[in-house]
């Protein structure tokens, strides 16, 4: 066992999966020992080469620095767990291109359904659906399987998602934000439609009337805008469609719903909304970062270990090759060693006369060896016969 302190690296990679959530909290040594003595079945190979003591120690400075607990930081103390190759750098870029595609394809047959009439409620199990397309799909698990052309086939973890109640939630909230800014905009501007129409609260008028309402009456009122007008408009119906049909967004998308909701606030200068929004924008960057590095270091980690195994996986078939062939080699010394002695038998047998043979024979039933005193040596002699 080695008397030195594990590489840091070596701890971290081990004990990644035990020390998170609540656990990247823990300071204490003893706590520290406690999780990694509970889970030696899964770090047997760092333990088998450093005791529970000088691994804990370790786990326990790094949880202190907080790597555990920030893939920011663990990336800091360890970029190279989280490198990404330029092959991979344009494989997420093509997932995550596809996946816009997919969602605008998505919100424009709502849109189309919806101006026609055809359909009121769209099921999310419907445009599940139909944002699959080509040989992209989404699994049980939510991720878009790929191969990689190469040797070793690696699920993808792109593009990157949101977990769904959390997209909602900033959807549906962003949502209420809009409609609350453009009632409020209206009830400076043309308060004389609201009473028209009875709407006397935000809840009572949808997203999507205000962008048809401020499309017709907001050009001369709006200050100078960041977008065009139809542009703001259309990912403004965009938000609404996703909130409420329940489409799947990438967090891409979500950020870019956000960015577009601060813009149209800012346009409406309401900077108390516009704020609130841009502080959900920070965080959900923020998360998409997380995220983002989260899913590096996995990739970058299945892929060391799947070398690893094609490595030992190399090295398994040359053992196999090599018991094989020495299998077969012994066998072949074996029946060569076994047939020589048959062979010089046979020569044997061959040139040997065959009245020589037997007085062999004979001579080797009288040999002194057979018998236990002289007197019955003499007799056997006297009876063979020529004597």
């Amino acid at each position: 066992m080695a008397q030195n302190d594990p590489d840091e690296r070596l701890v971290f990679l081990a004990c990644q999966h035990i020390f998170r959530g609540s656990n990247s909290q823990v300071r204490k040594l003893k706590t520290v020992k406690s999780l990694i003595e509970q889970n030696k079945l899964a770090l047997a190979d760092i333990l088998r080469e450093y005791n529970v003591d000088r691994t804990s120690n370790v786990a326990k400075k790094l949880l202190e620095n907080q790597v555990f607990d920030s893939t920011l930081k663990a990336k800091i103390r360890f970029p190279e767990l989280f490198d990404v190759s330029p092959t991979q750098s344009a494989e997420r870029e093509a997932s995550e291109a596809e996946a816009a595609r997919d969602e605008a394809n998505a919100v424009k047959e709502i849109s189309e359904r919806e101006a026609s009439k055809d359909i009121a409620v769209i099921s999310h199990a419907a445009f599940n659906d139909e944002q699959v397309s080509g040989e992209s799909r989404f699994t049980s698990t939510g991720f878009l399987e790929k191969n990689v052309g190469t040797t070793m086939a690696v699920p993808s973890l792109y593009p990157v998602y949101i977990h769904y109640r959390g997209q909602h939630l900033v959807l549906t909230t962003i949502q209420g934000l809009l409609e609350q800014g453009c009632f409020d905009f209206a009830q400076r501007h043309f308060p004389q439609l609201l009473a028209k129409h009875g709407w006397d609260c935000p809840e009572a008028v949808e997203l999507t009337e205000w962008t048809k309402i401020l499309s017709r009456n907001s050009t001369p009122l709006i200050k100078p805008l960041k977008k065009p007008l139809n542009e703001l408009l259309a990912l403004l119906r965009e938000l609404r469609h996703s909130a409420v049909h329940r489409l799947r967004k990438t967090a891409a998308g979500v950020e870019l719903l956000a960015e577009n909701a601060q813009l149209f606030l800012e346009a409406l200068e309401d900077s108390f909304r516009s704020e609130k929004v841009l502080c959900l924008r920070r965080e959900l960057r923020s998360t998409i970062e997380e995220l983002k590095r989260s899913k590096d270091f996995l990739e970058g980690r299945l892929l060391a270990q799947l070398k690893e195994i094609q490595n030992k996986r190399s090295k398994l078939d040359e053992w196999e090759k090599n018991a094989k062939e020495t299998m077969i080699c012994e066998d072949l010394q074996c029946s060569n060693d076994i047939g020589e002695g048959l062979e010089r038998f046979v020569q044997e047998v061959k040139a040997k006369d065959p009245k020589e043979a037997n007085g062999e024979k004979k001579l080797a039933v009288a040999s002194s060896d057979s018998f236990d005193s002289e007197e019955e040596f003499v007799e056997a002699v006297i009876g063979v016969p020529g004597f």
